[in-house]
């Protein structure tokens, strides 16, 4: 009597890129970083490290702009300028304008705190929220056996390249004593709450490429072609650029 005997098959394991070639390999090589954590599965050191480094430097940003006599001035200009908006708009009187424009002068720092409790609380839960978009959205139209850590694990080491955009828009705002300075054609133009400038300010660069390098992450997880990826990826983009020229909170 003779038996059949059947080779166990082995699927080879992926050894997980170091964290410090993943953090550099974002702006470098991010097709090999995305596919390797794909494969070797994310930890939970992929996504806290690219976080905690964005809160730190938009804490650090938000401290060094305040503390700047002239930028500060022209974010009150602007908070200013939306009041009087407001007035002309007839959402708000004249008495309840002038109210509101004293609040902004001796709430400098309390805008401070919460500035760095919005950064604290806010980027984790936009994370969280933008992840949970794309991870939908990839389940929709890319299909695939992802999960959402995988995404957002992408996501956040997407991340790092708004955190240079971080540092750079620190720069400008020192260099143009402008509080919204930032690397977009918004930046030629004078700061407002119309539609113009806020298209304008949408197409920062640092913006479209981790867009771009999200994208690719998104491509790779799905395993799918990067044109359908990116058509996902800048589409719900689009969207949102869209909705923030109507919806005052998207825009600002």
């Amino acid at each position: 009597m003779t038996e059949n005997f059947q080779e166990p098959s082995f699927v080879e394991e992926v050894k997980p890129m170091p964290l410090i070639d993943k953090l550099t390999g974002v702006f470098t090589a991010p097709a090999e970083v995305f596919e390797n954590l794909v494969k070797s599965k994310p930890k939970t050191i992929d996504w806290i490290v690219p976080i905690v480094i964005l809160i730190v430097l938009a804490i650090l940003s938000n401290f060094l702009k305040f503390n700047n006599e002239q930028i500060r001035d022209s974010l009150v200009a602007f908070q200013e300028q939306r009041i009087d908006k407001l007035v002309e708009e007839g959402k708000m009187t004249e008495e309840q304008a002038e109210i509101a424009k004293e609040r902004i002068e001796t709430f400098g720092e309390v805008q401070k705190i919460f500035s760095v409790v919005g950064v604290l609380i806010g980027i984790p839960v936009i994370f969280l929220i933008v992840t949970l978009v794309y991870f939908l959205l990839g389940k929709l139209f890319l299909k695939g056996d992802v999960d959402f850590m995988t995404i957002f694990s992408i996501y956040s080491l997407s991340s790092l390249i708004g955190s240079v955009g971080v540092i750079v828009s620190t720069i400008l705002a020192f260099l143009t004593g402008s509080f919204f300075a930032s690397a977009s054609p918004a930046i030629f133009m004078e700061v407002s709450t119309e539609k113009t400038y806020i298209l304008a300010s949408k197409f920062e660069v640092f913006t479209l490429w981790q867009l771009a390098v999200f994208a690719v992450g998104m491509a790779k997880a799905f395993n799918k072609e990067y044109i359908s990826a990116f058509a996902v990826v800048f589409g719900a983009w689009a969207v949102w650029v869209v909705l923030s020229l109507f919806v005052p909170f998207l825009g600002g």
